[in-house]
């Protein structure tokens, strides 16, 4: 794994995938060895303060430098794969936490990022800190002479983020301030990345912790810890969830946090108010960090009126609820002008990395080729209409999950039932309710998720809350680990090569354009073409140990790098057997 993240590490800053440097070059060459050491004379992402063009390859040589993106990636997906298949029954919780800090600090060591974001969480800090300025109403653009806005990519807009993210980040911003002074942007950029470390890790000791309270009485035999290890693991070495964590150190890993905090609380404590209220106050505190956590509330509030709490007690927590983010953001209210980032904000009106940027930009591109007219790229009729569709269809399956939720034959009555809830909502949000997606935003489905799986819930999991005949994919675990793989292949979508080619037959639909649908429909293919190759190939892949064609060496070679392959194989057919074994429903 080390290896992999290694070579990952001498990819990432050719200069044909327009990742965006990560500052470490000021304190060394010591960050580009691996590249320099694989990749000489090639050209990388340029290290200066002032963002300039870098020398562009030639096309075979970008394209090359695309599928060595993919390579990788697919390499340390497969070893991650093997190490899910073999490990669990052999480490303990304490290997778990000191392997994922091990791992978790090389990737802190990159010496880019895939996401520009960091930079403006460095400049909303420095607003607060330094300027005394309001970060959620103040535009980068007032601040031009700060060190860093040349690295800025959005630069006309304050923060999108609440008071919760603005008191962290300031927080690390006033720790770095005597320590570095106020021109230098590496400790504070090290600080946030060891900060989504920090909160990866906590993450995963809740998830080991809770998953421990979920198993059933009797799953304390070799089975169930064997469960429970299996999900803390495929948590823990997610690759996508300690590259998000520890590279572009992005505030859903501190999301997850809080709400596993939450969980862990219900987990643990008796169904009392004050409970409910410290719950409560936890998923304000998730709300005001990113505003968009408010649809998980109400899962609180239905497992309140599943478990018969008088209705003045869940008055007394949505109250609860409202007045904490009130407070919270009562300082930075501005007369109001807080909410002017609903209006400027591009997840408000643009479409990205979804279903619907696809249809959205064919639909354009059909009536560009067809008409010979001219339709602007941002704004188009085609992407408001998607744009609004998209979000039209899930308020529809938020409300009848709502609806479902109240009845008496489905009611959530108990922290498992929550979780089963809080996952698909947020599932279902990522895949068609946010037209404006980024990887990144899968962080706090991949923890509930992880939580499903250690308590055994996932193989019955969404069916107990839809009845849907294609749900019965989604209650096995090896999509979902395929589509960590996607979400981070997806980031390649935007080289150079890949993100100026065209459809030949369409004029103007990028190929990158294509990035939603195989980001999200991929894993469901790759899942059945896995379980055909299962059936047909007898959970092996038919090689000879010995005999005339291969020499002995040769053949044992082969099957040990085809290794991560049939316990690929081999997974996807005992999931098959369980799905069939495993009852349709729970309470």
């Amino acid at each position: 794994m080390i290896l992999a993240i290694v070579l990952l590490d001498a990819v990432l800053p050719l200069s044909g995938l327009w990742f965006n440097d990560a500052l470490l070059s000021r304190a060394g060459t010591w960050s580009l060895l691996p590249t320099q050491a694989l990749f000489p004379n090639w050209s990388i992402t340029p290290l200066q303060p002032v963002p300039i063009d870098p020398a562009i390859p030639s096309p075979p040589l970008a394209w090359l430098e695309i599928i060595l993106f993919l390579t990788v990636l697919t390499t340390l997906f497969l070893l991650y794969l093997y190490a899910l298949a073999r490990l669990p029954a052999l480490i303990s919780r304490r290997h778990v936490m000191l392997s994922t800090v091990a791992l978790g600090l090389f990737y802190a060591l990159f010496p880019v990022v895939t996401s520009p974001d960091l930079f403006s969480y460095l400049i909303y800090a420095r607003m607060g800190v330094i300027y005394h300025l309001n970060p959620l109403t103040t535009l980068p653009t007032q601040i031009q002479y700060d060190a860093t806005y040349p690295y800025l990519y959005w630069i006309d807009q304050p923060s999108a983020y609440g008071p919760t993210w603005a008191a962290i980040t300031c927080f690390l911003q006033w720790l770095a301030l005597p320590l570095a002074g106020a021109n230098n942007l590496l400790l504070p950029l090290l600080l946030l990345r060891l900060l989504g470390l920090a909160t990866h890790l906590g993450s995963t000791l809740l998830i080991w912790s809770i998953s421990g309270y979920l198993q059933p009485a009797h799953a304390e035999d070799q089975p169930g810890q064997r469960r429970r290890a299996l999900a803390t693991l495929a948590f823990a070495w997610n690759p996508l969830l300690l590259f998000e964590a520890a590279v572009n150190a992005h505030n859903d890993s501190t999301l997850l946090f809080l709400i596993l905090l939450a969980l862990w609380l219900l987990v643990r404590g008796k169904p009392v108010l004050l409970l409910y209220s410290l719950v409560t106050i936890l998923f304000a505190l998730a709300a005001c960090l990113k505003i968009n956590t408010v649809l998980l509330f109400p899962g609180l509030l239905l497992l309140l009126w599943g478990r018969g709490v008088p209705l003045r007690q869940i008055a007394f927590c949505l109250g609860l609820y409202i007045g904490c983010i009130v407070l919270l953001y009562a300082p930075f209210w501005d007369s109001g002008a807080v909410l002017d980032v609903l209006r400027v904000n591009p997840s408000a009106s643009r479409n990205i990395n979804t279903i619907a940027e696809f249809l959205g930009q064919f639909y354009n591109a059909a009536i560009v080729s067809h008409f010979e007219v001219t339709i602007p790229i941002i704004g188009s009729p085609g992407e408001r209409l998607t744009h609004t569709l998209s979000m039209g269809i899930f308020a529809l399956c938020y409300f009848w999950l709502c609806w479902r939720a109240l009845r008496h034959s489905w009611r959530i009555r108990t922290p498992g039932g929550l979780i089963q809830w809080l996952a698909l909502v947020w599932l279902l949000y990522c895949a068609i309710g946010t037209p404006w997606f980024w990887p990144w935003y899968l962080v706090t489905f991949f923890g509930l998720y992880a939580l499903l799986e250690a308590s055994g819930a996932s193989r019955r999991w969404p069916l107990t809350l839809v009845r849907w005949r294609g749900a019965a994919t989604l209650r096995r675990p090896l999509p979902f680990r395929l589509l960590s793989l996607t979400m981070l292949m997806l980031y390649g979508s935007y080289a150079w090569a890949l993100h100026g080619a065209f459809m030949p037959f369409l004029p103007g639909f990028k190929l990158a354009y294509l990035r939603g649908p195989c980001a999200w429909l991929l894993p469901l293919v790759l899942t059945w073409l896995l379980d055909r190759l299962a059936r047909r190939s007898n959970l092996g892949l038919g090689l000879p140990a010995t005999g005339r064609s291969h020499s002995p060496p040769v053949a044992l070679l082969i099957q040990r790098l085809s290794r991560p392959y049939r316990l690929l194989l081999q997974s996807s057919a005992t999931e098959q057997r369980e799905d069939r074994l495993s009852p349709s429903s729970m309470e």
